[in-house]
């Protein structure tokens, strides 16, 4: 068994991370009514619970017209999960919603378009809640900022240099057009284990924006070696396929200051 094979066995044997709660959404749960062949939904316009007919608007429209029904299915997937409405219960509106229009069941395309956008939207409401990405569990954003923030109260103290003991290696996969965010998401689930295992010391890992992952890690002399099997790692990791799984990898250097280091960041989230 090759080194790639025993590191995806080991991976896949090991005990389930925490993921999003299909059955309920992140935000508040409260029981549903039941009502048959209607979309599903949360509350009336003035607060009374039932079921909030209008959030699926959009897609009746859309399915009236002849049109397109993505970008639709998009925009009631993220306004389902804004509102509490699980997974569930959102396609079932969705496939009632169907029935009742088209006279049969949700395309694909409607369903991909809807649980993308609820899963995406689920995820900003996890990563505010929480130091760490429930999915990939690397660190949040505002963790990596505070753990540097430490780094150069520290250096102050004891007359180092942050630039001169740190920096960043900042790993973004490249994912070809048309890519879903949560095809996005798996991908990202991979760079954080293929951090992990070069970085597996004391090493900060963090998701910087929805696209990027960074180590912040100590400048020592095998930096580069370790860089480098990271790409490795990475383009070859899913040994499922014969395509290379692409990504740039890089050593950003810290700047001299907290809040220059604060900035470095903000742009890393950037597209």
């Amino acid at each position: 068994m090759s080194l790639f094979a025993d590191i995806r066995r080991r991976f896949d044997l090991r005990p389930g991370k925490s993921s999003l709660n299909l059955a309920g959404s992140p935000a508040r749960i409260a029981p549903a009514a039941s009502y048959p062949e209607q979309p599903c939904g949360r509350r009336e316009p003035h607060g009374t619970a039932g079921t909030d007919h209008s959030a699926y608007l959009a897609i009746a429209e859309a399915l009236r017209d002849g049109a397109d029904v993505v970008p639709a299915s998009d925009e009631v997937g993220r306004r389902l999960a804004a509102d509490g409405v699980s997974l569930m219960e959102a396609l079932d509106g969705l496939s009632a919603l169907y029935r009742s229009i088209a006279g049969g069941e949700p395309a694909f395309a409607a369903v991909r378009a809807l649980s993308s956008s609820w899963a995406e939207a689920s995820l900003v409401y996890l990563h505010s809640l929480s130091c760490e990405d429930p999915l990939t569990g690397l660190s949040s954003l505002a963790h990596l900022r505070s753990r540097l923030g430490e780094l150069y109260r520290e250096a102050e103290f004891r007359g180092t240099s942050v630039p001169q003991t740190h920096a960043l290696v900042v790993v973004e996969p490249l994912n070809p057009a048309g890519t879903s965010p949560f095809d996005r998401e798996l991908r990202l689930v991979d760079v954080a284990e293929c951090l992990r295992i070069v970085f597996y010391g004391g090493d900060v890992l963090g998701r910087v924006g929805s696209h990027r992952a960074a180590a912040l890690v100590g400048r020592e002399p095998n930096l580069p070696e370790q860089v480098a099997t990271v790409r490795a790692l990475i383009t070859q990791w899913r040994i499922d396929t014969d395509v290379p799984q692409l990504a740039r990898i890089w050593i950003e250097g810290l700047p001299g200051s907290d809040a220059m280091a604060g900035n470095l960041l903000d742009e890393l989230t950037r597209p």
